[in-house]
Formats: structure tokens, C-alpha cells, sequence
């Protein structure tokens, strides 16, 4: 068995909805697609990720599924 870390995210989604948490890892297939202002609300953190890299060219972006952050 594989390793699933959980993104903050995630873990709030659970915290709401162990069933929600469940489906996310086990069948994400029979989760309802985003709506369109949900759509919208994550293109907008999309752009604001990518003003981000912008802002500060030497940051270091976290990939998904790294646990160790011990990167000084």
C-alpha cells in the first residue's frame, strides 16, 4: 500500500465529512464535478500562484506529495 499524505485541504474536507475523505482516496470517480464558482475559485488560486513565482523568482515551490521540508 502506497503512502497518501493529506493537504490541508483535505484534512479540513474531513474534519467536515469522513465519507468526503473516504471517496477522495478510495472512489473520486463518484464525486460530483466542481460547479462553475468553484471552477472559477480555483483558476483564481491558480493565477495567484502564478503572481506568486512571479514576485519571488527564487522561491522554492513545494511538490505534491513532498513530506520533507527540511530544505535550508
Amino acid at each position: 500500500m502506497s503512502k497518501r499524505l493529506l493537504s490541508k485541504s483535505t484534512c479540513v474536507q474531513g474534519l467536515q465529512c469522513l465519507k468526503l475523505l473516504w471517496h477522495r482516496y478510495n472512489a473520486k470517480e463518484l464525486l460530483e464535478q466542481p460547479g462553475t464558482l468553484a471552477q472559477a475559485i480555483f483558476d483564481h488560486g491558480h493565477e495567484v500562484g502564478a503572481l506568486a513565482k512571479r514576485l519571488f523568482p527564487a522561491g522554492i515551490e513545494i511538490a505534491p506529495g513532498v513530506s520533507d521540508f527540511d530544505i535550508v
